[in-house]
């Protein structure tokens, strides 16, 4: 079935154009110098931050301790200095009321912000806003200094000259799918807004070191801004840890995984980046916080709200990739991932042609292959209507829940049952179906690889980064059509589980947890509808071609087939021997 000599020209094709995009790189743009230094006293940070503590040290979302410290940041945020919005009334302190839904049951929410007016002529520029997210998961009792630190900075916006109006927004429920600024985006409307920097925990560390979170909840990032965020933590004498290697990037935005507030300002279109203590990961118990660390990022972040003020047009997240310190454009990116998957698309366009000369009924094929969709729909139909029905996560405010709110225990392992119960049954109900259809092995296979590069086309227009795991796998069950030894077959399986084992560590690394917890994540994500009902699909559609393709090549190793195809049944042909 493989014709191997057009597959290698066209990855010959695909590699030289993969070397020319790269030629593309592009420096990372620093930003404009800050006019002015941020001057914040980290003592009176630290004050503040033990003050909310003693108010409230947990503030799970919903709880009277949350409201009390809600009361508390409208409080400070009140005493802000020198805040005169347009018309010379004096700014007010404005609270949000809203609801979100957590376990099936709605809870009680409540933002709290402020707006610091520019001082620009004509025109108001873009504002930016700045979060910290004021509640917590039960039983932490960390994250104050994000609070402490965004109401100094109010303070300090409030006497001092900026062009841009500062937004501070006390958020509630990000322990809830990010509720709070979800709503809060979705409600202001007051002037536009250019970007967002969010503060999660930035004090519980010791040391200079400061994570810049840039990935979103969807297939893009905000390297440009983190890029910025980063100059201005090394400015201020810190070291900032930005974006992961490339290795770490692209299973992220295949399957986009983020508990940070920054991730739902960039799934609404707005660059956002996140200074906190720690590597991306939901709250979690640090250190104390000191002085010396909370004056640190303080300023870091007062001197990226001066270079944003600096900048005529802040960078928009896209999905560009940070590879070798340089930036891939997103362009770029796209047209690279659709060359990886050219050998696979001229592949079976060439396959399909011959079948169809041949005159193999691929209709037939394309039946089989779709009755191989039904088990798989029952097993994720059915593990839907198990979350509903509670035996199974539900989603956080229409978002994955937190790790804590999904584990592992005895209602999940039934629902897993019944799930693969009903694949077998699914499974057994097309069995008769496919016995009258009666398609060759052949024909579904072939099929299938028609039906595969359909499929990896529609990702590729619409969630290009999934190709980062589909590619591999299209490749590894096409070359296993070709097959010619044992050994060969064991290394397509290899390459196949390659990006699924890079998925499921980097799932766990910032689940904080083990690889089989970050399998059931995934699978519970995915059957709650926390993750979309597109990706899923597709993902049904590929697995069904791939396992069609898997039968093909089992009917051949069992027919001691291996290898079959133009060259013969094994190896090379052979050469003739020499006449006497």
């Amino acid at each position: 079935m493989l014709n191997i000599r057009l597959y290698r020209t066209s990855w010959l094709v695909a590699g030289v154009a993969l070397v020319v995009a790269l030629l593309t790189l592009q420096t990372p743009d620093p930003g404009p110098e800050p006019s002015l230094p941020s001057t914040i006293d980290g003592q009176e940070t630290l004050l503040l931050e033990s003050q909310l503590r003693s108010i409230a040290p947990e503030r799970p979302p919903g709880s009277a301790a949350n409201l009390r410290a809600a009361r508390f940041v409208e409080g400070q945020l009140a005493q802000v200095p020198g805040a005169t919005a347009p018309g010379g009334q004096k700014n007010r302190v404005q609270l949000q009321d809203f609801q979100a839904l957590r376990d099936g049951e709605p809870v009680d929410l409540q933002n709290v912000y402020l707006v610091v007016p520019g001082v620009a002529d004509g025109r108001v520029p873009g504002g930016v806003v700045v979060v910290a997210p004021r509640d917590t998961p039960p039983g932490v009792s960390a994250g104050a200094s994000s609070t402490a630190v965004l109401l100094r900075l109010a303070r300090a916006s409030g006497t001092t000259r900026h062009q841009r109006p500062h937004l501070f927004v006390s958020t509630d429920g990000s322990t809830i799918g990010n509720a709070g600024l979800r709503w809060f985006l979705s409600r202001f409307s007051a002037f536009p807004i250019s970007a967002v920097v969010v503060l999660d925990a930035p004090g519980e560390e010791n040391g200079d070191r400061v994570h810049v979170w840039s990935a979103g909840r969807t297939d893009r990032q905000a390297l440009g801004l983190g890029e910025y965020a980063g100059r201005s933590v090394e400015r201020v004498g810190g070291r900032a840890d930005g974006p992961p290697s490339i290795n770490g990037q692209l299973p992220r935005l295949a399957v986009p995984q983020t508990f940070g507030e920054q991730g739902a300002a960039i799934e609404a279109g707005l660059p956002a980046v996140t200074l906190s203590a720690r590597s991306e990961s939901p709250l979690r118990e640090g250190r104390a916080p000191t002085a010396e660390r909370l004056e640190l990022v303080a300023n870091a972040t007062g001197d990226l709200l001066n270079v944003l003020d600096a900048s005529a047009a802040i960078p928009a997240a896209d999905g560009g990739l940070r590879f070798a310190g340089k930036l891939l454009r997103p362009t770029i990116a796209r047209l690279a991932l659709l060359l990886s998957m050219l050998p696979v698309l001229v592949l079976a366009l060439d396959i399909v042609a011959r079948q169809r000369r041949a005159r193999v009924p691929l209709a037939d094929g394309l039946r089989a292959v779709g009755l191989r969709v039904v088990p798989l729909a029952a097993a994720l139909a059915t593990a839907h209507l198990l979350a509903i029905g509670g035996l199974l996560p539900r989603p956080a405010a229409g978002a994955p829940p937190l790790p804590a709110d999904a584990r592992f225990g005895a209602l999940a392992g039934l629902a897993i049952v019944l799930s693969g119960a009903a694949a077998v049954l699914g499974r057994r109900a097309t069995r008769r179906a496919a016995r009258r259809i009666r398609a060759s092995r052949a024909a579904e296979g072939s099929a299938a690889l028609g039906a595969m590069a359909v499929v990896l086309v529609a990702l590729w227009i619409l969630s290009p980064y999934a190709l980062i795991l589909a590619v591999p796998i299209a490749h590894a069950a096409l070359l296993a059509t070709g097959a010619r030894q044992p050994w060969h077959l064991a290394a397509m399986g290899a390459l196949a589980l390659l990006p699924l084992l890079a998925l499921v560590f980097h799932i766990a690394g910032i689940l904080n947890s083990n690889a089989p917890f970050a399998v059931w994540y995934l699978f519970a994500t995915s059957a709650n509808g926390s993750r979309g009902a597109t990706g899923v699909l597709l993902a049904l559609l590929f697995t069904a071609c791939v396992w069609a393709i898997a039968a093909l090549v089992a009917e051949q190793v069992s027919k001691g087939a291996l290898g079959a195809g133009p060259r013969g049944r094994r190896g090379r042909p052979r050469r003739p021997a020499p006449r006497a």
